[in-house]
């Protein structure tokens, strides 16, 4: 499972580590608006387990032994020139992250900075390389649930590709001339 932390939501996406193949992606929400600390996580993580149960319980209810590898995005604080908001809010996303990783009792977990994963490309050129690389097996489009809010798509499509990148699905092509 790949995470894009959040207070609020998280970019979550399912993957088969074994044949890379994108299961389901999407947004879970938090019902808790305002409060901060422990509460706030656990019910973000609770959010994040309940969608994700509602694709791992078929498949344990069929036999299929599950495990779960956790992969985030690292928060991470940036010089105050290119900082946005506040780096204490950093430290609730950590939390978020922990408690998701204990709900979900993962049994290997990975974190990734956001320019270990994506590089330095910008938001807009990095979602088009994470839809091409979904292109490549058109069936797993389908299987992205974007929320209705425009700007919030950034957060499932971060999660799909640090998805991507774990599976090995994400990394720049070279092209050769002939």
């Amino acid at each position: 499972m790949a995470l894009d932390p959040g207070l609020r939501e998280c970019g979550v996406a399912l993957f088969d580590l074994d044949s890379g193949e994108l299961l389901a992606a999407g947004m879970p929400t938090n019902p808790e608006r305002k409060a901060r600390g422990l509460t706030t996580w656990s019910r973000m993580a609770g959010g994040v387990a309940a969608f994700v149960s509602t694709f791992l319980e078929p498949l344990r209810a069929a036999g299929v032994a599950v495990s779960v590898t956790v992969a985030s995005e690292c928060p991470q604080v940036y010089t105050a020139g290119k900082s946005k908001g506040d780096p204490n809010d950093l430290i609730e996303l950590a939390g978020v992250v922990g408690r998701v990783a204990g709900e979900l009792r993962a049994t290997s977990k990975r974190s990734f900075l956001p320019r270990e994963w994506k590089g330095t490309l910008d938001r807009d050129v990095m979602v088009e390389r994470i839809k091409a690389r979904l292109g490549e097996r058109p069936h797993e489009h389908l299987r992205v649930q974007l929320p209705r809010a425009q700007d919030k798509h950034h957060n499932v499509w971060d999660a799909v590709g640090i998805g991507l990148h774990v599976v090995g699905r994400l990394a720049p092509r070279k092209v050769f001339p002939r």
